[in-house]
């Protein structure tokens, strides 16, 4: 057997192995980075990964806040008789429904807590990160898009890389707090809050504020966001 016999299954274990300790260590690896970042604004990396996993079993705890009258396009199937024979005729008929709309626990409460903690200890931040939430949140109302039997539906790199570079730019060297409360909040404002008058677009009768389509995007823009301005 040639040497290449060898080495070439050799190379392809070490790769395999490399990419495996890469998947497993690299959540830990961005998640010290973002502890280290936020520790020096008054939160600790125990308590942010705390927070992290609260936010995900929060995920599916959805609080009702309101209920609105809808009108909702519905297919039913009607039969006309012609000389005693049915033949089936699809209507659609306009329906009042009740819409629920709720506040998720996980990607709403819990974000907006820690934001407010975050602005209070470090208040130099709230002016930069007002300016990065309306920046987020006009964004995030023209590329989120209500999608019918779903609900609002988030592209999950935007918030985080634009929340990211505004703080950079405006925030200074309180660029972490202010990218994860200008992204959060931003993000919970334009794609969940100015997209409710949809409701009877979407079709949807129980609509989560900071969950379904929206969780994803906002619990990535508070992690990563902290960790591209760090």
């Amino acid at each position: 057997m040639s040497l290449r016999n060898f080495s070439f299954p050799a190379i392809g274990i070490v790769a395999i192995a490399l990419i495996f300790l890469l998947i497993l260590f690299l959540p830990l690896m961005i998640l010290g980075v973002v502890g280290r970042a936020l520790s020096q604004y008054g939160l600790s990396w125990f308590w942010y990964l705390l927070f992290l996993i609260g936010s995900l079993a929060g995920s599916t705890v959805n609080l009702p806040i309101w209920k609105k009258k809808v009108q909702q396009l519905a297919s039913s199937e009607k039969y006309v008789y012609f000389f005693g024979i049915p033949y089936p005729v699809q209507t659609r008929e306009s329906r009042t429904m009740e819409a629920i709309i709720s506040i998720n626990l996980g990607g709403a409460i819990l974000p907006l807590m820690l934001s407010a903690y975050l602005l209070l200890k470090n208040p130099a931040a709230a002016l930069p990160s007002l300016f990065t939430l309306a920046i987020v949140a006009f964004l995030m109302f023209f590329v989120s898009k209500p999608v019918v039997g779903v609900g609002i539906v988030t592209p999950m790199f935007i918030p985080p890389i634009v929340a990211a570079i505004t703080a950079i730019i405006l925030g200074s060297n309180y660029a972490p707090v202010v990218a994860y409360a200008g992204g959060t909040l931003g993000t919970i404002i334009g794609a969940d809050l100015f997209h409710l008058n949809s409701l009877e677009k979407m079709g949807a009768v129980n609509v989560s504020i900071g969950g379904a389509g929206t969780f994803d995007g906002i619990f990535l823009t508070g992690l990563f966001a902290v960790l591209l301005a760090y």
